[in-house]
């Protein structure tokens, strides 16, 4: 993730900005990973990466492995993270109702938002079915091809809509994913006069999902709940049962909240 663009006015630490680059580049690779290939990555010198990663091992934030000197995140992180969740307003406070709408569906249901022009999974009830979809909360994924990106950048007032969209790359992952930018911003607005999106296959070939926002005092979509599950389970019968189950928890969800806030 690159901060310099957003922190250019600012007065920053260049090193702890460096530090969460590497905490992040560790985090997002699928296996252990070794100081020359963090350098490369980052395209930070050898010399400085290791210092980094020193300091992040002191403070038990990452963890080394012995034998092959590579590293991974450590449990403090997960410490924080877990503390980080605890104090998360919206994910505790909208957890039943994902629990009553993977209940009421039988699919998995997900609570996201949206943070530097990606969706953010920040809880999740999982489906009880032995095939299922399944996404780590705390994993991001693009907006223009899932449910919860397409519902929170079609609530976005139409500048910053439009900023956005200038922003980001439309990487085609399947033959269903929309890359063209009109067409996009048509089904952003159908998204938005309907209440609710699709993906269908567009992410990933096999999985579809269907997703509302969730609004907050000022009714503003601060957040969407999907269902998401493999496509043979997406019939047009399922969809259209599952539309007003997902419109009508959505609703609760958005009144519940505005209750507390």
């Amino acid at each position: 993730m690159d901060y310099n663009k957003k922190t250019k006015e600012k007065k920053t630490i260049a090193s702890v900005i460096k530090a969460i680059e590497v905490i992040e580049y560790i985090a997002y690779s699928e296996k252990e990973v070794g100081v020359t290939e963090i350098s490369n990555g980052l395209n930070y010198g050898v010399s400085a990466t290791y210092h980094l990663l020193n300091t992040l091992k002191e403070c038990n934030i990452i963890v080394q492995n012995d034998r092959t000197k590579k590293y991974s995140l450590g449990l403090k992180l997960w410490q924080i993270g877990m503390l980080a969740y605890g104090q998360n307003h919206i994910s505790v406070t909208l957890k039943p109702y994902l629990k009553k709408l993977k209940d009421l569906t039988g699919e998995t249901a997900n609570l996201t938002i949206m943070d530097d022009n990606q969706i953010v999974y920040i809880a999740q009830e999982e489906s009880n079915k032995l095939v299922k979809m399944f996404t780590t909360t705390g994993a991001t994924a693009p907006l223009h091809c899932t449910a919860g990106g397409k519902v929170l950048l079609a609530y976005k007032p139409e500048d910053i809509r439009n900023s956005i969209l200038d922003k980001i790359e439309l990487t085609k992952y399947t033959e269903n994913t929309i890359v063209n930018k009109e067409e996009l911003i048509k089904e952003l607005e159908e998204t938005r006069k309907n209440g609710y999106a699709f993906d269908n296959e567009e992410r990933e070939l096999g999985v579809s999902c269907i997703g509302g926002p969730v609004f907050d005092l000022n009714n503003d979509a601060i957040a969407c709940i999907t269902i998401s599950g493999p496509t043979a389970r997406f019939t047009e019968e399922n969809k259209k049962k599952w539309i007003d189950i997902v419109m009508q928890v959505l609703e609760e969800a958005t009144n519940y909240l505005k209750t507390i806030n």
